[in-house]
């Protein structure tokens, strides 16, 4: 690209490409906040940028500008802004901002303010307001910028949170061209491979560092590879492997100078991120230091590997919900749907943040209230959320909303209940049928004991309590039934589910569960799949209540007794409550029996006596 070009420019130039229809200056001008003046200064440096590639900028009066072009060259005319667009426009703040970073995180002393705006060939004043900017933006990570009179500034902190930084601005830079030229690269025979340069880092050092990166990851791979690697989980190891080495250079390591003692096992084992490591660690004259290995191999976005998903996910859901007043708290597929998709996301090895999302544009411009809600919600609810939520992770999120949301347009209205029965029922199944089949609109939200009653209702918010039990103090209508319903409950049940059903009418806020359907005409791949997700999520919660209890040598047979005892209680079928000595065991380990029954229920499951005392077999005695 020989013409300098503004940000602004280059966002016109893609426009245009994109576009099949005309647009006028006019419109130009209502689309980027500018003046119709603007907008034509702009076009004179798009017209010339055409011009020197043999196309021009059609204009008619009344009508606007456009190209006629064929969709091949308009594709090939896009990946060729987009491969230098970062690099020959006018460093608008942000990126910047980001210079700035990289060039301190890789000073080896003080720079001063002077140094600086020479470097970036902008004024010293401009600098200083990027640099209070600078300061408040790497506050969220836990870094600081160190002021000295005389000396100038440095980036202290944490080395494991300057690399995490690193990583981020570096992803944020690399286009969906750069990472297809990339893997092109990687996929090439070794004969054939052609020299690749990607501008990465926005420092000239680190960007020749990740350039032997690179060069070292595509004599490396080979096609078996490619089944046990996506595009991310390379792109993520080469950018850890090249900031290990820029910050070594430094004499900055992650934590000691322990010799990394494993190698001939690594390297028998063909490991990957050890691979490159030793490679480029060659290159550079640099030590294989073990602490390095396990940042360059392991994940250190997440700082509590038990980190509960599933208690996650629903608070994700409560806050987008409130935040936007409509309920998709009571949308269940919405939390199977978004507890796995989060469960791959946030358990990744190798984290690539800046994956590709085509819906990005179009979800921020049909649902900005909704993006904001989930970037909010994402921000509060996940850990370390500051170095992996972007546009990109929202707009994923977004889709698993709006799913929720246009589905439940068109639901029948319906009346959730939760019910409160004695613990360890066993008939919890009969009675959901009975009550589905013989009462219209309504839903089964949960089943819960005396002992967590008031959780589940705050928890499920329902529309009407049904309990065996008087309770009192409930702000929700509330029916006492016998254990199981006689047609005098039936019909009290529908007179109250109409009531509430006529006042939803009269203006309330808009319903979003649509009824549940018996189990019989779910279909096996719906059932299937909430029993599997039931299960998962039952057994993940197990695991973290009592991961240190539990006898390790059967850690994967407990998850199987898990989901095979999850699929007896949704299916009837329970071991049977029949040994005298039951009782006595329970009594034992009361605390331990109380936490059990309190994680069933919440996932609306009863659990009975026997399968408890069975579940108990995996957990040490000194517990409970």
């Amino acid at each position: 690209m020989s013409l300098h070009l503004s940000k602004r420019e280059i966002n016109l130039l893609l426009l245009l490409l994109d576009m099949e229809n005309s647009i006028t200056t006019k419109e130009l001008a209502e689309k980027f906040k500018v003046s119709v003046r603007t907008v034509k200064y702009d076009l004179d440096k798009v017209r010339e940028w055409f011009w020197e590639r043999g196309i021009i900028l059609q204009a008619r009066r009344n009508k606007g500008i456009w190209l006629d072009l064929p969709d091949s060259k308009r594709l090939r005319l896009k990946n060729e802004i987009l491969e230098v667009d970062r690099f020959e426009t006018y460093p608008d703040q942000e990126l910047r901002m980001n210079q700035l970073i990289f060039y301190l995180i890789l000073s080896k002393d003080y720079v001063t303010s002077q140094k600086l705006s020479d470097e970036l060939q902008v004024s010293r004043n401009t600098i200083l307001k990027d640099l209070d900017r600078l300061e408040t933006f790497i506050n969220e990570y836990g870094i600081t910028l160190n002021r000295q009179s005389g000396l100038g500034f440095l980036i202290c902190g944490e080395e494991s949170k300057i690399r995490l930084l690193m990583e981020y601005i570096s992803q944020k830079e690399i286009t969906e061209y750069d990472i297809y030229q990339i893997m092109s690269h990687f996929v090439q025979p070794g004969n054939k491979k052609s020299k690749l340069e990607v501008h990465v880092g926005t420092n000239a050092i680190f960007r020749d560092i990740y350039q032997v990166a690179l060069s070292k990851m595509a004599q490396l791979l080979d096609p078996s590879l490619f089944e046990h690697f996506n595009y991310a989980e390379l792109l993520s190891i080469t950018l850890r492997v090249s900031i290990a080495a820029s910050r070594m250079q430094l004499n900055h390591t992650m934590n000691g100078y322990k010799i990394l003692s494993n190698q001939k096992e690594l390297l028998k084992k063909q490991d990957l991120p050890f691979l490159l490591m030793d490679k480029v660690f060659e290159y550079y004259e640099l030590p294989l230091l073990a602490d390095e290995y396990l940042y360059i191999y392991s994940d250190v976005f997440i700082s509590d590997k038990n980190q509960d998903i599933a208690k996650l996910t629903e608070e994700l859901i409560k806050n987008v919900s409130n935040e936007i007043n409509f309920p998709f708290f009571r949308d269940r597929q919405l939390f199977t749907n978004l507890f796995a998709h989060l469960s791959l996301r946030l358990t990744k090895k190798h984290q690539f943040i800046n994956e590709y999302n085509p819906f990005v544009d179009d979800i921020k411009t049909k649902y900005p209230q909704l993006f904001a809600a989930i970037e909010c919600g994402s921000n509060r609810t996940i850990e370390n959320a500051v170095h992996f939520i972007n546009e990109s992770f929202i707009a994923y999120i977004a889709l698993h909303f709006l799913v929720a949301y246009e589905k439940n347009q068109h639901e029948v209205n319906t009346v959730r209940i939760v019910y409160v029965c004695s613990t360890g029922l066993g008939v919890t199944s009969l009675i959901e049928q009975k009550i589905l089949e013989e009462v219209s609109n309504v839903e089964i939200a949960g089943f819960a004991s005396v002992l967590n009653a008031a959780e589940l209702i705050e928890e499920k918010n329902p529309d009407l309590i049904l309990s065996i039990f008087p309770i009192e103090g409930m702000n929700h209508p509330f029916i006492k039934v016998n254990p199981l319903p006689t047609e005098g409950d039936i019909q009290l049940i529908q007179e109250q589910v109409n009531k509430i059903l006529t006042s939803v009418r009269d203006g309330s806020i808009p319903r979003l569960t649509p009824r549940r359907p018996l189990k019989e005409r779910k279909g096996i791949e719906a059932e299937s799949r909430e029993l599997l997700m039931t299960g998962y999520i039952i057994y993940e919660e197990l695991l973290t209540a009592f991961s240190e209890s539990l006898n390790e040598e059967y850690r994967e047979a407990f998850l199987l007794h898990v989901l095979l005892m999850v699929h007896r209680i949704m299916f009837d079928g329970q071991y049977e409550n029949g040994r005298y000595s039951m009782k006595e065991k329970l009594m034992e380990r009361k605390v331990l029996v109380e936490k059990i029954e309190q994680i069933f229920a919440k996932n609306n499951l009863t659990v009975n006596q026997a399968e408890i005392v069975a579940l108990l077999n995996y957990i040490k005695e000194n517990l409970g």
